[in-house]
C-alpha cells in the first residue's frame, strides 16, 4: 500500500479518538463577553516563556478577543493536531511548521485565508516575501509566517583574534584556511559542526548540504519534487567539502554530537559554529563569550540558507464561523506585528516593519542575521519531506564520518530519496 493511502487510513483512525483530545471551535460569545479564540502551540522551554508573554500581552491589550492557549508537548503535537483536524474538532488557531502543512492542505483541513485577508485589507506587503510565499499552495495562502529560523554562523571573535585572523571568510576556501589557522595557532576547534546522531539526528549536515546546493545554483529536488536533484557536480562539491572538514583538514572531529558542539562553543573553544538562530538565546547568556551571530556566508557565491518557519494557521471547520475566523486572523496579525517579542527567543521576524523597528534593533545579535530571512530556502513542498530529511541526515552522517566515496554516497542517497518519494 502506498504511504499516501496509509496516511489517509491513519487520519480516519485518528479521527475516531479526536473527540477525546481536541477542542471544538469556540462558540460565539455573549454580548458582554470577549470572544474566546482557542489556540494550540508547541513551544516549551525558553521558547515557551517568550510565547506565553506574547499571549499575555495580546489578552491585556484586547477587551473584545481573548486567546486561550494550550501548549502541547512537541513530541505529541502533530499526532494530536492530525487527529483533531481529521475529526473537524481542532481549535480556532494552530501553530504549524511550514514543512508540515502540505498533508493538511491536501486534506482540506486548513482554511484558505485569501478572502478574509482581502476583506480586512491585511498588510501582506509588510511580510518578507520568501517565507510568505512558502505558505502559499496552488496560489492560495493557508497560513501566515510567524518567523523564519535559518541555519547561521556563530563566530568567536576572541579566538579569531588569537589566531591572527582579521577578516571573516567569504568563500569555502577562506573558511577552511581560517579553520586550519585557528587550530595551528590556538589549538581550539576550527569548525564546530555536529555530524552524528548520538544526541539528535545529524540535521546540521543536511541543513548545510541543502544550503550548499542552492548556493551553487542547484536544488535539492527537481522542479516538480518527484526526484532527487543532488547527484551531480554541485552535490559532489558540497559533500566533498563536508567530508574534508573532518577527514582531510581535521578541523571538525568525527562523531561530534549536537550537545557537545554547543558546549564547545559555549566554553569558547571553537572559532566557527553552525546552528540555527535558536541557539542565540543560550549563547548570549554565557558570560564573557565574545561572539557574533551572522547569516550563513555565501561560501559558493550565492546567498542561500536552509530555514524552517513557524506559521499560524486556521483550521477549516464544517460550519465555519466567519466572525470567529476574523478574530483568529486578527490575533495572527497582532502576533506577527509584535514579532520583536518573539525575536527574543532568537527567531527572525517575518514582518518588515518589525525588522526595522527600534524594539528589534535594541535586541543584541538579532540584527546581525535578520537579513538572512530574504535568502532562506524552505524545505520542498512534498508530503515525503520529513522522511527524506531524517534519512538524508543518517546517510550524510555515514558518508562524512566514514569518508565514503562521494559518487557512491550520492548515488545511494539519490536512489533512497527517489524510493521514498515513490512510496507516497
Amino acid at each position: 500500500m502506498k504511504k499516501g493511502k496509509m496516511l489517509i487510513v491513519a487520519l480516519i483512525m485518528l479521527a475516531s479518538m479526536a473527540s477525546l483530545i481536541a477542542s471544538p471551535q469556540a462558540e460565539a460569545p455573549a454580548a458582554s463577553s470577549p470572544r474566546v479564540v482557542t489556540f494550540w502551540s508547541l513551544f516549551t522551554g525558553g521558547d515557551g516563556e517568550f510565547f506565553d508573554a506574547i499571549i499575555e500581552a495580546f489578552n491585556a491589550s484586547h477587551t473584545d478577543i481573548q486567546l486561550k492557549n494550550d501548549m502541547v508537548k512537541f513530541d505529541d503535537y502533530y499526532t494530536k493536531l492530525t487527529a483533531a483536524l481529521a475529526a473537524g474538532n481542532a481549535p480556532d488557531l494552530v501553530v504549524c511548521h511550514q514543512g508540515n502543512m502540505l498533508p493538511y492542505v491536501e486534506a482540506g483541513q486548513l482554511l484558505a485565508l485569501d478572502d478574509y485577508l482581502k476583506e480586512i485589507n491585511a498588510p501582506l506587503n509588510d511580510f518578507v516575501a520568501a517565507p510568505l510565499e512558502a505558505c502559499r499552495f496552488d496560489g492560495k495562502l493557508y497560513s501566515l509566517p510567524l518567523d523564519v529560523h535559518p541555519i547561521i554562523m556563530y563566530v568567536n571573535m576572541d579566538v579569531l583574534k588569537a589566531a591572527g585572523i582579521t577578516e571573516l571568510p567569504k568563500t569555502m576556501e577562506d573558511m577552511i584556511a581560517d579553520a586550519v589557522q585557528v587550530q595551528e595557532k590556538t589549538g581550539k576547534m576550527g569548525l564546530d559542526i555536529d555530524n552524528t546522531t548520538a544526541t539528535y539526528k545529524a540535521y546540521t549536515l543536511t541543513r548545510l548540504f541543502f544550503s550548499f546546493m542552492y548556493q551553487q545554483g542547484g536544488t535539492f529536488l527537481n522542479a516538480d519534487n518527484t526526484k532527487a536533484a543532488f547527484n551531480n557536480a554541485y552535490g559532489e562539491r558540497a559533500l566533498k567539502d563536508l567530508q574534508d572538514m573532518v577527514q582531510k583538514y581535521k578541523t571538525t572531529p568525527a562523531g561530534l554530537d549536537y550537545d557537545t558542539a554547543m558546549n564547545v562553543f559555549k566554553l569558547g573553544d571553537a572559532a566557527f559554529y553552525f546552528n540555527g538562530v535558536w541557539a542565540t538565546g543560550t549563547l548570549e547568556n554565557i558570560e564573557g563569550l565574545n561572539f557574533q551571530a551572522l547569516p550563513l556566508p555565501a561560501l559558493y557565491g550565492k546567498a542561500a540558507a536552509w530555514g524552517g518557519s513557524h506559521t499560524l494557521a486556521i483550521p477549516a471547520h464544517k460550519n465555519q464561523d466567519p466572525e470567529q475566523t476574523k478574530a483568529a486572523l486578527q490575533a495572527i496579525l497582532w502576533i506577527t506585528e509584535h514579532g520583536y517579542m518573539w525575536a527574543k527567543a532568537g527567531h527572525v521576524p517575518t514582518r518588515i516593519s518589525v525588522q526595522n523597528s527600534a524594539e528589534f534593533a535594541a535586541l543584541p545579535y538579532r540584527k546581525g542575521y535578520a537579513d538572512s530571512a530574504a535568502s532562506v530556502v524552505a524545505s520542498p513542498t512534498i508530503v515525503a519531506w520529513e522522511e527524506i530529511y531524517g534519512t538524508m541526515s543518517d546517510m550524510l552522517e555515514y558518508a562524512v564520518v566514514q569518508n565514503q566515496d562521494v559518487k557512491t554516497a550520492l548515488a545511494q542517497m539519490e536512489a533512497k530519496v527517489n524510493s521514498i518519494i515513490a512510496s507516497y
